[in-house]
């Protein structure tokens, strides 16, 4: 199913884990070697035991069907731990992409049933300058 970014969805995982997620925010920037997409999520814990998702269990995927998985280099860790009954209100997942990724529509695959919309269809015409970041809080980028 595909859900509107700004929407909270219940997610449960193959195992029976609920959690619940919502994109709050998509930073798009300019590097040396193409760009980085920055998603901000928040994610809640409804359980009364803490929980642990894999960074690669979120996986970006482009108008064209490429998929990419999130950075863990840097403070980028390969495990997000939410704690019981916990909030993270600002999880952070970073993607590198080709410029032609931008080109259509771009999601976030965030669980077996929940998907969301990063950025909508129009191709992405702003130039960024190398180490120029913009901020979005809507698709329609």
């Amino acid at each position: 199913m595909l859900f509107r970014s700004s929407q909270p969805h219940h997610v449960q995982t193959d195992g029976g884990t609920n959690y619940v997620v919502q994109l709050t925010e998509a930073t798009l920037g300019r590097t040396k070697t193409g760009y980085v997409l920055i998603l901000y999520l928040r994610l809640e814990n409804p359980n009364s035991f803490d929980v642990t998702l894999g960074r690669n269990s979120f996986i970006l995927v482009g108008h064209d069907t490429d998929r990419y998985l999130p950075s863990t280099m840097g403070t980028q860790a390969e495990l997000i731990k939410i704690p019981a009954t916990g909030v993270l209100d600002r999880e952070m997942l970073s993607f590198t992409v080709p410029e032609d990724t931008l080109a259509g529509s771009v999601a976030l695959k965030a669980g077996p049933n929940c998907t969301f919309f990063v950025k909508d269809q129009k191709p992405f015409g702003v130039r960024l300058q190398n180490g120029e970041f913009r901020s979005f809080r809507r698709r329609s980028w």
